[in-house]
């Protein structure tokens, strides 16, 4: 393949077509996010523009030795050392 210019490490690459659901994309001269189906010879764009925080924040997990706790618990099995 013969690049007219560097490859854009931030180019995101698409799974298939927004247009046809086609999977044969190559990357497109027109910008710097440019892709081209070959299917359907669309020319189209993907950017990430970032990610908005979450609504609520997760509570925080608890250690795999409480989780491991708490399942014996649950089950009805003692964590304490036998005598």
């Amino acid at each position: 393949m013969n690049f007219r210019r560097q490859p854009n490490p931030n180019r995101n690459h698409p799974s298939f077509c927004p247009y046809c659901a086609g999977t044969d994309l190559f990357p497109d001269e027109e910008d710097d996010f440019a892709w081209k189906c070959q299917e359907c010879l669309r020319i189209f764009s993907v950017r990430f523009h970032g990610q908005d925080d979450a609504p609520v924040a997760p509570a925080p997990a608890v250690s795999s030795n409480e989780a491991l706790k708490r399942s014996l618990a649950r089950r009805g099995h003692s964590t304490a050392p036998k005598a």
